[in-house]
């Protein structure tokens, strides 16, 4: 019989009988213990354990010496070869962290875009993938990644990325019922390249705001109204909005603008912000005391802007000022706010330059004491006062129009609101200057808007504004407002009857589907009022005051049509409509359209007019913007950036976001 392969300790003190192996005989003692079963899978040792632990304590003693040895060089075999291991791990681990991406890695590629993403968001230039510090930042975040050259970049993965992104945006365009744009031209001064934007807002089926940015194109010989027509029709034909679908043009009051507009037969509206910049700019000009004392004001702050000795002064009076009223238990602390330089072509920042200079007062009088420096008078410190009172609401006009929400219905209860404002009563204490100017600045402003009434597209969003409706239209015009609307609704329940009797021909022609083949659209009928949603806080501007001016128009103008045509389902709607009390003012104020997204079933003629109406912008602001990106875009170093490769770039810069860098 074989003896079997024992490894515990436990056999130093015992023997394996001779006659039955499933027995074993104890050395000190020779007696016969069994070994735990019948056969060699259930033999084990506890038995023998217990009868060295309960008989022979010494030799049970010296067998856990030997078994924690054996444990402790056990456990240190186990450490040695996870050491082993670890170190063959860590090797291999280096070797594939140290690999070079393959050509077709998906994080290799994710790389790439996202950097190709930064150079168009960030503004960076092709040349940053070959910088010192970038190449090693990259190295360290992932050595297996190979930058690829700036001229990559430059010559595919943008151009790559430009063509995806514009696929999407075409999608989103082409399920626009109705697009509206802005659109402007601009010459960039570091390679004096004349350009023209375009940009398209719109309402979707969610009755969510949507704005892209289409075009920057290259404009090449003298830029008449005739070029420029050819450019926006070739423009808005690659982007395949022909038709009905073209809506409202936003446009700067430059005359070839304007004629590219009329030879182009687009409708079209000129910037709200850029004609009261003209309105306020011809008013700063006109009186000499206004004059001199914007001048003396330029003077103050050109001072400090070229000087940092004198900005640190001014700092330290400021400290000092503030310490002292902190020593009088006063309130009044002054702001540690630097100067701010006006520029020529914004009036609002002549605006903001009095504002800040005016804050500043205390501080700039006690410098003029310490330094010699022409200050203001007390009397042009006075006007400077009157004239920022004059310009706050021009200013908050400005800041609403520039508003993504804002919309043409906004224009003509500015213009109402900011000519009432003109025509108050006098101050007593208005100087010849201050009356002078306000006498003029409503005559122009109102020669400017004389217009405004004809143009139906100002005319139908402000009817479609539910916190305005008929509330600012004078003497007859409300009759001609509604019908203008009239018009438009009639034309939105022909275009509607039109798309069902194509849906009724679709359907008859796919009757024969089961109806697991047949998708059934329910509308779910929303009459909710604005009035139950929770309103932000109470409206605080300038030109509050003279809104209740206009609340009794509004009451004697919402009496119905007399009129049994085949206008009456449109009238019955627009009646309804009109009798419905005006919604509240909030500020910041609601979109409009919250109010037709919740009551597009209960109107629905109307909320299809609204849809359209309420999408065009009330100034080119978007296309100025566009035209700040570019400029940083081509900046001096970029000056000889082919302009194929700046319309990609502001393209992506101005789209990105739009599609949520899904492309």
């Amino acid at each position: 019989m074989s003896n079997p392969k024992l490894s515990s300790k436990i056999w130093n003190f015992f023997t394996i009988n001779a006659v039955d192996e499933s027995k074993a005989n104890c050395d000190v003692c020779n007696e016969r213990l069994t070994r735990g079963g019948r056969n060699a899978r259930s033999y084990g040792t506890s038995s023998l354990i217990n009868h060295l632990r309960s008989f022979h304590h010494s030799e049970y003693d010296e067998y856990s010496r030997s078994t924690g040895e054996s444990n402790k060089r056990k456990r240190d075999d186990e450490e040695e070869l996870k050491k082993k291991n670890s170190k063959q791990g860590n090797l291999n681990d280096f070797i594939e962290k140290m690999t070079p991406f393959g050509q077709n890695d998906k994080r290799k590629h994710a790389i790439t875009k996202s950097i190709g993403e930064m150079i168009a968001v960030d503004m960076q230039p092709f040349g940053l993938v070959e910088d010192t510090g970038f190449t090693r930042l990259m190295k360290v975040l992932e050595p297996r990644y190979k930058l690829p050259s700036a001229m990559h970049f430059s010559r595919t993965v943008i151009p790559d990325m430009y063509m995806s992104v514009k696929a999407i945006i075409q999608e989103r365009v082409d399920k626009a019922q109705y697009v509206n744009f802005t659109s402007d031209a601009w010459t960039s001064d570091n390679n004096l390249h004349a350009f023209l934007s375009l940009t398209a807002h719109w309402i979707d089926s969610n009755w969510e705001r949507q704005y892209a940015f289409l075009q920057l194109r290259l404009l090449e010989g003298s830029h008449t109204g005739e070029m420029l027509a050819a450019e926006l029709l070739s423009i808005m034909e690659e982007w395949k909005i022909v038709g009905d679908r073209r809506g409202i043009l936003l446009r700067d009051n430059g005359s070839n603008m304007v004629k590219a507009a009329r030879v182009a037969k687009i409708s079209d509206l000129g910037c709200y912000i850029h004609t009261l910049q003209l309105v306020v700019g011809e008013s700063l000009k006109t009186q000499r005391a206004v004059k001199d004392s914007i001048a003396t004001a330029r003077g103050i702050v050109g001072h400090f802007r070229h000087s940092s000795k004198a900005t640190d002064h001014l700092k330290r009076i400021q400290e000092s000022l503030n310490s002292n009223s902190a020593d009088d238990d006063t309130d009044q602390l002054l702001p540690a706010h630097r100067l701010i330089q006006d520029v020529s072509t914004r009036w609002n920042s002549t605006y903001y330059m009095l504002e800040r200079l005016l804050e500043q007062k205390r501080a700039i009088g006690v410098y003029s004491q310490e330094a010699e420096i022409q200050s203001l008078t007390a009397n042009q410190w006075n006007l400077v006062e009157k004239i920022l009172s004059i310009l706050k609401p021009f200013e908050e006009q400005t800041k609403q129009a520039s508003l993504a929400s804002s919309h043409a219905g906004i224009i003509i209860p500015g213009v109402r609101l900011l000519e009432r404002f003109l025509q108050r009563t006098k101050n007593p204490g208005d100087d010849t200057a201050i009356q002078t100017m306000r006498t003029e600045m409503y005559t122009d402003l109102h020669a400017r808007f004389l217009n405004l009434m004809r143009n139906t597209s100002c005319v139908v969003a402000t009817v479609l504004d539910a916190t305005c409706k008929l509330r600012f239209f004078v003497n007859d015009e409300a009759a001609k407002a509604k019908q203008m609307l009239l018009k438009v609704a009639l034309k939105e329940i022909r275009t509607r009857r039109s798309a069902t009797a194509t849906v009724t021909s679709v359907t008859q022609c796919t009757s024969g589907q089961s109806d697991s083949e047949v998708v059934a659209v329910e509308s779910v009928h929303s009459d909710v009022n604005l009035d139950d949603r929770n309103k932000p806080s109470a409206s605080s501007s300038v030109l509050d005051d003279y809104w209740q001016d206009f609340d009794d128009q509004q009451e004697s103008h919402a009496a119905g049509f007399d009129s049994a045509t085949d206008e009456e389902v449109c009238l019955k709607e627009l009646d309804a409509y009109l009798a419905e009390p005006l919604q509240p003012r909030v500020t910041p104020p609601l979109d409009s359209i919250e109010y037709w997204k919740l009551n597009q079933y209960k109107y629905p003629i109307l909320a299809g007019c609204a849809k359209s109406f309420l999408a065009t912008p009330a100034s080119s602001v978007e296309s100025e913007r566009s035209f700040s990106s570019a400029s940083d875009i081509c900046e001096d170093k970029r000056s000889s950036l082919a302009p194929e490769k700046l319309e990609q770039l502001l393209f992506l810069k101005k789209n990105l976001s739009v599609v949520d860098f899904h492309y």
